[in-house]
């Protein structure tokens, strides 16, 4: 209510003449199955056959399915879901207790296990994952580096130079982050040192550092013979050196030879050795190269409760490079050891996690290469063994998902009908109505009709598939078929006499056998003009309320358009102006379904008591004409 304290003109608006019922999605399909690819329980939305190829794996052969017995059924339910005219598709795939994920074990140069390669779902599609292992082509970018208490150095090394160093410093003691200006003791590799005119050698880069590790002179001579000195035989001070040694003036960065061992004219002298810094100044931090050291300014150094982070770029022949290629997607990372490695593919693989082992994980993995799964490594396995406990899961993740049919690809009523009829049980009175489609199991007339179901809201199916080269699909498959026919539809549209896209049937019956079927409520396929559904019954029973499917849906579809338009009044005033209006939206919505002719006519009332006033309710009492579809024509000939 609008307080009116100040003068002027105030308006209250009120707007429930404006709401109305939502549109109302009617074909969304869920299918549960079994696949080589994939996440196992979690929903995934389709809107094309190819993505359910791409995310889930292509179906194999079930003459010879991949683990011998059991035919992944996911990917080629979907597949007869969308030829049969469904827009949607939410998929599920389930794996039974023989699902495995593929491995690769990354070794050291003694042969030992430092790291292990894991799909990041199981299946047989991690069997095709190609690993390589190759020296590094590019230097490792290692990111945000935790440096440790005493704070003086990185962890890996050689560092190389580069504008993409950080160091951070954040204070413990007042949480202020400080950024420093690196400079560096760094490695000069491999430069060519040639004599000036008077014969003498400098090198380019000084101060000369003194003690070096990777130091190194080499003097190749005229007639190809390498002499190196390395080690102690390198002298860093001025004077003249013995035979087999090699002086280096840190200031001035000359070379000075044995008499004897000077090189020649011709002769090839190479250099590598370390170029030293000034002490580091305010603001700055002295990064060696070789060693990965870590010097601060006086005054600026960390203390225990700093954190310091640093971000550098680690030599290319320290590092390896592991390669992932599966089916057109190829991953690289780089990195030095096994745990760095395996903090990478962890962190942006999408095909493998890694496992790096607790004691050996910081040594290098030696070059290699194979297919995930191969030789000792673990096999991935579908899991296509999948039994009632898992298909009862993958209903569960669909509970709460926007979904109007439900098929358990591949499944049958006498296995898995009553599986089905508690999840529709279920979701019925969780405000999610939906019906579920199933095949019928069994050959003879006799057996499809003990499917044992009596459910207004499941539609049992059959004969299987045929496909010209052979292969017959049990009808559990035909029901995924059946399944995308009805996601094409509307609620009200009949499934009787309608044609369905599947090759050929593996059974064909009698009229007198289909009067049998029509009787066992089961929804058959039959030659005819194509392939046509004989009647589009449930498996409630002939002279039930739901024995037609369309039935069923029109009135699931006239509970989600109530519940649409009235939800909104949930909160508001209980007067007479708001269930005018409540009624106005209701109206609306039954009309609308009038014009689509879902319904013939209805009746409507809302109204409430005094006392349901005081009680918050409201009662809606609505008469429903649903539309029925022609099944029979009965013609009287009168001949003259």
């Amino acid at each position: 209510m609008t307080e009116t304290i100040i003068p002027g003109t105030y308006i209250d608006v009120r707007a429930e003449g404006l709401i109305s019922a939502g549109r109302i999605a009617t074909g969304v399909l869920g299918i549960v199955g079994t696949a080589s690819n994939g996440p196992v329980g979690q929903p995934v939305t389709l809107a094309l056959p190819s993505q359910a190829r791409t995310r889930f794996g292509l179906a194999d052969d079930p003459r010879n399915p991949t683990d011998g017995a059991n035919p992944l059924t996911l990917v080629r339910a979907v597949e007869l879901a969308y030829a049969n005219g469904a827009s949607t598709v939410v998929a599920v795939r389930v794996a039974g207790t023989g699902k495995t994920s593929a491995s690769y074990t990354l070794r050291n140069d003694s042969g030992q296990q430092i790291a292990a390669l894991t799909t990041r779902v199981p299946g047989s599609w991690g069997n095709a994952v190609e690993v390589s292992l190759q020296d590094s082509e590019e230097d490792c970018l290692v990111e945000r580096e935790n440096v440790e208490s005493p704070f003086n150095g990185v962890r890996y090394a050689p560092v190389v130079p580069s504008p993409r160093t950080r160091v951070r410093v954040v204070r413990g003691a007042t949480g202020q982050a400080e950024g420093f200006d690196v400079v560096y003791r760094r490695l000069q590799s491999e430069e060519q040192v040639r004599p000036t005119a008077a014969g003498r050698f400098f090198l380019d880069a000084t101060p000369v550092e003194a003690g070096v590790p990777a130091a190194r002179i080499s003097v190749r001579k005229p007639g190809g013979v390498l002499v190196d000195y390395t080690g102690d035989a390198i002298v860093y001070e001025t004077g003249v050196p013995a035979a087999g040694t090699v002086r280096i003036d840190p200031a001035s960065g000359e070379l000075t030879f044995a008499a004897e061992e000077v090189p020649a004219a011709g002769a090839q002298v190479t250099a590598t050795y370390g170029v030293g810094h000034a002490l580091p100044t305010t603001g700055q931090v002295l990064l060696t190269t070789w060693s990965g050291d870590l010097d601060f300014a006086d005054g600026e150094a960390p203390v225990q409760g700093d954190t310091v982070e640093v971000t550098y770029l680690l030599d290319r022949d320290s590092c390896v490079q592991v390669t992932l290629t599966n089916a057109g997607t190829v991953e690289r990372f780089v990195g030095p050891d096994a745990d760095f490695l395996s903090a990478r593919i962890n962190a942006a693989s999408q095909l493998v996690s890694a496992e790096p082992d607790d004691l050996l994980g910081n040594q290098r993995p030696v070059n290699d290469e194979g297919l995930m799964g191969s030789g000792s490594n673990v096999h991935g396995a579908d899991g296509a063994n999948a039994g009632r406990d898992e298909y009862a899961a993958g209903l569960a993740a669909l509970e709460n998902q926007l979904v109007n049919i439900v098929v358990l690809a591949g499944q049958h009523a006498t296995t898995h009908g009553d599986v089905l009829a508690a999840h529709l049980a279920l979701t019925a009175n969780s405000e999610h109505e939906r019906i579920g489609v199933i095949g019928a199991a069994g050959s003879s007339v006799e057996d499809i009709n003990a499917h044992g179901m009596a459910d207004g809201r499941v539609v049992v199916v059959a004969p299987g598939i045929r496909y010209p080269d052979g292969i017959t699909l049990a009808s559990g498959h035909t029901a995924a078929a059946v399944a995308g026919l009805v996601a094409s539809v509307s609620p009200q549209t009949s499934l009787t006499n309608k044609p369905l896209n599947i090759p050929d049937v593996d059974q064909d019956f009698n009229r007198g056998q289909q009067a049998q079927l029509i009787g066992g409520n089961v929804l058959t396929i039959v030659r005819k003009g194509g392939f046509r559904v004989l009647r589009g019954v449930t498996s409630e029973g002939e002279g039930m309320p739901y024995s037609a499917i369309p039935t069923r849906r029109i009135v699931d579809y006239a509970r989600y358009g109530v519940r649409s338009a009235a939800d909104p009044y949930i909160g508001r005033l209980n007067n007479v102006r708001v269930r005018d209006a409540l009624k106005s939206s209701l109206d609306g919505f039954l009309t609308r379904m009038v014009d689509e002719e879902a319904l013939t006519g209805y009746e409507l009332d809302v109204f409430a008591d005094r006392s349901q006033e005081i009680r918050g309710e409201v009662s809606v009492v609505m008469t429903l004409q649903p539309t029925f579809s022609i099944e029979f024509v009965l013609v009287t000939m009168f001949l003259r």
